[in-house]
């Protein structure tokens, strides 16, 4: 027998093995094998299975899996998204399954006849040594043994007996306020659970949102509440794994991995803030999980539904062309806010901070709290030198550098460096340094110096991680919170007044994407700390009208235009294609075999670029834009060419 096997890294074609027959009986399509590869020996998934002598071939050196643990609809799930996502399927298999020594360290052996007593309840790790693989694949086979796992105490079964539901596959897209999602979200998923169905609900994070959402949905439905992904100990994890798995009548919540999770009864997915950049997937396998969960909804012809204060353009356009949309924006209508804009000009940011102080100091005299919104989490993100009007950039890269008080850092974001902050300039050696482009840690001194008397708390990113700290909050004090993007999560905190200050900055920060990170930004924290004023605090220059924001009807149907006006998604897909190497020299001949790839498919108008920038190396980036269809081949070819990273749908171009 020959074996075609997916191995996890980043190649695209499959490799060839002979399975001795001892292994035969045992391997089934993406079931995980061991096979050499290279003088190492790696976990592979049986891609396919063919008759044959396999002479010449290495041989499968063991089979992992006792059976099977992908249902057939998931077969198809990671099969669709390995195309759509232009990404090896060894690569999102391994993603799709937990690791096998996780699911092996929960399992034991039940003995169904008296002669296998002696490993009846035997951990299988211990049982898989006293038996040898190969008979203890056997007994399983022939059903003289089975597993069960320690978690739940349920016993273990192949994949293939996982049911799925007939409840039907209502599709639904629902823009309302965070107290309306919340009460559809609970009538939805007591209907299912009722029924003894279970259902999937992504969330865009464990620690803000996620933990909300959490608390909520556990003290409605207790015990039958899971939460699976990477956030949580590995124990609680598997748990989550088994009783989705074995049971039925779950909730289950994540934000990544969870998608993929093999569910008996599923009959429903719901999806939270889809329009979430934190659900990006960015190590190996860089997917969208609401993207991959609306797959799944039509593979299982299970009910999906989409929730959000400001859905995403591409969930509205697709909602729309199959009459699915329901808006519900009374409750921004109903609020009144005015506009309050202050402006002044970039380099006056002294006179809009003051002008925040002052309208802060106002809030906080009533007795009342104010948060503030700034696109930085920095100190300063331009340090420029006062005396010879030199900007402090990367000796790296020559990006310009922000700087971070809290750590005393500076920090690349082009090539993530991290230099120590000296208060001198390297060029002329002046000392008068000057802060541009502001951020959260500028506005947090500032304002602690202006009102000693109340808290200030600031909520920040921790580095390298998508994790916010909770702010420390007073009881019946008034306060200042300070913040970025996680403001817009803190659910049930109410403020008085919401100040963004720097809010139009974003235009230049997202891309084809800036009006959409404006709009979900503002609407958002609108949703999250129900706030009865805003406040806006802007460049002069730079300065948008908030109005042409806050008419959800009218936003999206002016930015479907020019998106599709302009050839850029949900009307056209986008690839962002990377070349990276330590010279020029080096870099140079893989840019042009990728333009010869596309000449040679007449596919070469689909390429805008390259755009070349030297960060740790050099880095040269090509958009290709089109349907998938037609440059899918393509798309292989360059993936497999070394030194190239493909993109698909990046957020930020």
């Amino acid at each position: 027998m020959i074996v075609h096997v997916a191995l996890p890294i980043p190649v695209t074609k499959t490799f060839s093995y002979f399975s001795p027959d001892e292994w035969g009986p045992y391997i089934r399509k993406y079931s995980r094998v061991a096979v050499p590869f290279h003088n190492k020996t790696l976990t592979g998934f049986v891609a396919g299975i063919e008759e044959g002598t396999g002479k010449g071939l290495k041989e499968v050196a063991e089979v992992l899996d006792p059976f099977p643990l992908l249902t057939s609809p998931l077969e198809g799930l990671v099969e669709w998204a390995s195309r759509y996502y232009i990404t090896p399927l060894g690569i999102v298999l391994k993603y799709a399954l937990p690791p096998n020594p996780h699911i092996e360290r929960y399992l034991c052996v039940k003995a169904n006849a008296r002669s296998l007593g002696a490993l009846d309840g035997m951990p299988l790790r211990k049982a898989l040594r006293a038996t040898g693989k190969v008979d203890l694949l056997q007994y399983l086979r022939e059903g003289s043994a089975t597993l069960f796992d320690t978690l739940t105490g349920a016993d273990f079964l192949p994949a293939d007996t996982i049911g799925g539901s007939d409840a039907g596959g209502e599709k639904a897209l629902y823009a309302g306020a965070i107290s309306s999602r919340l009460e559809r979200y609970l009538q939805l998923i007591s209907t299912h659970l009722e029924k003894g169905n279970s259902v999937i609900m992504l969330l865009p994070d464990y620690f803000s949102a996620g933990a909300y959402f959490s608390r909520t949905l556990s003290a409605a439905f207790r015990d039958r509440v899971f939460w699976y992904g990477s956030s949580i100990p590995l124990k609680k994890r598997m748990e989550a794994y088994f009783k989705a798995r074995q049971g039925h009548g779950c909730l289950v919540l994540g934000n990544k991995s969870a998608v993929f999770l093999p569910v008996n009864r599923l009959s429903c997915l719901i999806v939270e803030r889809d329009e979430e950049d934190d659900y990006r997937n960015e190590e190996g396998f860089r997917f969208n999980p609401p993207t991959v969960a609306m797959q799944r909804a039509e593979t299982e012809k299970a009910a999906l539904f989409i929730g959000s204060a400001s859905p995403s353009i591409e969930s509205y356009h697709r909602a729309r062309e199959k009459r699915l949309v329901f808006i519900d924006s009374a409750w921004l209508g109903e609020r009144h806010y005015d506009e309050n804009v202050h402006e002044a000009k970039a380099a006056s940011y002294g006179l809009l901070l003051d002008e925040l102080a002052a309208t802060a100091g106002k809030v906080l005299e009533r007795g009342e709290s104010i948060a503030v919104f700034t696109p930085r989490k920095d100190y300063g993100s331009f340090i420029q030198c006062a005396e010879c009007k030199n900007p402090f950039l990367c000796p790296r890269c020559e990006s310009v550098l922000s700087y971070h008080k809290e750590t005393g850092r500076l920090a690349c974001s082009a090539c993530a460096g991290d230099f120590a902050f000296e208060e001198r300039c390297r060029h002329c050696g002046g000392n008068i340094i000057r802060f541009g482009q502001i951020g959260a840690e500028y506005i947090e001194e500032h304002l602690k110096e202006a009102f000693p008397q109340y808290p200030v708390a600031r909520l920040s990113g921790n580095a390298g991680k998508k994790r916010a700290k909770p702010p420390v909050l007073p009881g019946r004090q008034p306060y200042v919170l300070i913040g970025t993007q996680p403001l817009s999560k803190l659910y049930g905190i109410h403020v008085h007044a919401l100040a963004l200050f720097g809010w139009e900055d974003m235009r230049r920060m997202a891309g084809y994407r800036s009006d959409e990170k404006m709009f979900h930004a503002l609407i958002n924290l609108l949703d999250a700390l129900t706030p009865s004023e805003v406040f806006f605090f802007m460049d002069s220059k730079r300065k948008v009208s908030p109005a042409d924001f806050l008419n959800m009807e009218t936003f999206y149907i002016d930015e479907l235009n020019k998106r599709k006006a302009s050839d850029f998604p949900p009307f056209t897909r986008v690839f962002l294609a990377e070349v990276v190497k330590k010279t020029k020299e080096a870099g140079l001949p893989v840019v042009q075999r990728i333009k010869e790839a596309l000449a040679q498919q007449g596919l070469i108008d689909h390429m805008a670029g390259p755009l070349l920038k030297k960060k740790k190396a050099y880095r040269w980036k090509m958009i290709l834009k089109g349907n998938d269809e037609i440059l899918y081949q393509t798309l292989l070819e360059i993936y497999d060419m070394p030194g190239v990273r493909i993109e698909v749908d990046p957020p930020n171009i």
